[in-house]
């Protein structure tokens, strides 16, 4: 594993400091607090664990406050150390940024990007626009962490965090980041062809009653009411089926092997019905308020490779849903 960087400091040289603050002591204190504890920190940095328990030291005696409780294998956060936290990530943040804007790296990006996702957008939409930023940023190392959960990015070290969920009630979440919407992310209901031919398509929303739907269970309202526009109101129909789960791939295979009807994000089902293994029935009348976001640590300077991938998700989402839109018209 590569060794950390540590600032240089020639013989007799004053440290890195402002205000009697090291700079190094504020890395260290940073990444002990992202890898959860004094000994996963210190292989980063190729140091011990003592090295870096002396470093935090030595931040605590500068501010004369206590910043972690220790314990065997964890680290745990005061009050005042995650105020302070809050702020070093955001100046580490910033420092990067400066560096990358000063060496003139807009057209050839390196280091890490970190990323965030949901499964369902993971699937259908982060996943395609990560190959394309690694073909256009071949030198950028991304990790992809995905689950149903928000987390802290700050905590986690995360560059961006990308969903289509609805984070208005996480204050915890939102503490400390800046939200860019990246487009809508309508819905489409549809089946495989040969689950018509045997079962017949549904001519109003409410028919849908009388047949197999597959129901996506992580949707925030109600999965089992489906909302369908009908001649200018909006219909909530009761849906179920043989098939529930919280996995949208296992949803969406289900669908093209013809066990039933879905209601999914568009973004996630707009290739099958481009290559005809799924028909979408009540096209542009399927109600849906959800929005592609996306959240990074407030900055003045955003990471160049953060507004790279944006730029290229944003394009991506786009693209689909003009895909989308020639096939609806074609067909």
């Amino acid at each position: 594993m590569a060794k950390a960087q540590e600032p240089s400091q020639s013989a007799g040289a004053a440290r890195s400091s402002f205000d009697g603050l090291d700079l190094n002591d504020i890395v260290i204190f940073t990444r002990v607090v992202q890898y959860g504890s004094f000994t996963e920190a210190a292989k980063i940095f190729a140091k011990s664990p003592s090295y870096m328990s002396k470093h935090v030291t030595q931040l605590e005696n500068s501010l004369a406050l206590t910043l972690l409780h220790r314990s065997t294998h964890k680290v745990f956060l005061t009050d005042a150390g995650s105020v302070l936290f809050e702020h070093c990530v955001r100046i580490l943040a910033e420092l990067d940024a400066a560096k990358a804007d000063a060496s003139g790296l807009s057209s050839e990006l390196i280091g890490n990007l970190r990323i965030h996702t949901t499964p369902g957008v993971g699937q259908g939409l982060v996943v395609p626009a990560i190959i394309d930023f690694n073909t256009g940023y071949p030198a950028v190392k991304v990790e992809l962490t995905v689950s149903v959960n928000s987390v802290s990015l700050m905590e986690r070290g995360v560059d961006v965090v990308v969903g289509s969920r609805h984070f208005e009630d996480d204050e915890s979440f939102h503490s400390g980041l800046f939200e860019r919407k990246l487009g809508p992310a309508p819905y489409a209901i549809c089946a495989a062809p040969g689950y018509f031919v045997r079962h017949g398509m549904p001519n109003h929303p409410l028919d849908l009653q009388n047949h197999n739907c597959l129901v996506h269970m992580t949707q925030k309202r109600d999965p089992k009411i489906w909302q369908i526009r009908s001649d200018g109101e909006d219909v909530a129909v009761p849906v179920d089926g043989t098939f529930h789960s919280n996995l949208e791939g296992a949803i969406l295979l289900a669908a093209v092997e013809g066990a039933g009807i879905v209601r999914l994000p568009l973004y996630s089902v707009a290739a099958e019905i481009q290559t005809g293994q799924l028909v979408s029935i009540f096209d542009g009348d399927v109600v849906s308020d959800r929005v592609i976001k996306a959240f990074y640590p407030k900055s003045r300077f955003v990471p160049k490779k953060v507004r790279a991938f944006l730029a290229i998700l944003e394009t991506r989402l786009k693209t689909r849903m003009q895909d989308y839109e020639k096939s609806s018209v074609a067909s």
